[in-house]
């Protein structure tokens, strides 16, 4: 049976609001723990890796290995500890399979099996056969749950980023940005295709004409300087882009929508 030990420390459960002098470190405690991050921000440092875990973040450990964390603004999070026969290898197994920080903001699943422990063990008579339940339940769905990504996709997905924020450059290029993913030409173009459903040209395109539009409704420069603030290598090719994805020009674009 899994228990969370909540009868033996004041720490082993609760819901709090902390500033960013919070922090915890420990080389080894016997048993495993999870923490939610409510809101604000935790840096966790655990297996040799120091990540943020925002608001929908789930984070779990093993904390029979050395492990800190610390608030890097003011936080509401929830924790609790658990052990327990079987709990440390579903640990491992996900912290393996998906890493110490799991996205789990959107799974309305994994919230209510949290919400189910919290409020379950602050009963008067709290069911320790519920609260397994629900925790091996809650175990079972992070083991379900989204693969950690491959060190190519956090490359791909670090190349639309990096096309998202720098889409003015008009320098961008695929040789650059197949170097700067340290991967072959053919095989990036290959792979951000895969990974975005889209050309890295038309990903970069998409983005131009996403911050052409808004550029069109809210201010009041001329086409020319539109095109080139994003990046278009002349106004013709721009408008030559623009009626091609949209089926109007930006002028009539513009007398449309303002």
């Amino acid at each position: 049976m899994l228990n969370v030990l909540v009868h033996r420390s004041r720490s082993a459960l609760a819901c709090a609001h902390c500033d960013e002098t919070y922090g915890m470190q420990r080389n080894y405690l016997d048993i495993c723990q999870m923490l939610v991050v409510d809101e604000g921000e935790l840096s966790v440092t655990y297996r040799g890796e120091t990540r943020t875990a925002g608001p929908g973040s789930l984070i779990l450990l093993d904390c029979r290995e050395p492990h800190s964390y610390h608030a890097l603004t003011p936080i509401r999070m929830r924790w609790f500890h658990f052990a327990g026969s079987g709990s440390t290898a579903y640990t491992h197994l996900i912290l393996n399979t998906h890493g110490f920080i799991l996205p789990t903001g959107s799974n309305a699943e994994i919230e209510e099996c949290v919400r189910r422990i919290m409020v379950s063990v602050h009963l008067n008579q709290p069911n320790p056969h519920i609260i397994s339940l629900t925790i091996n339940k809650l175990l079972v769905l992070l083991v379900l749950g989204e693969k950690k990504k491959s060190d190519l996709e956090i490359a791909i997905q670090d190349s639309a980023d990096y096309m998202t924020y720098n889409y003015a450059d008009k320098s961008l290029s695929i040789e650059h940005l197949s170097q700067r993913a340290a991967l072959s030409t053919c095989y990036y173009m290959r792979k951000f295709k895969e990974y975005q459903s889209a050309t890295p040209h038309q990903f970069l395109q998409t983005v131009r004409l996403s911050a052409a539009k808004q550029q069109l409704l809210t201010t009041s420069q001329s086409i020319e300087t539109i095109a080139d603030n994003c990046g278009f290598s002349s106004a013709s090719h721009f408008i030559m882009a623009f009626r091609k994805s949209t089926g109007i020009t930006p002028h009539q674009y513009r007398t449309q929508w303002k």
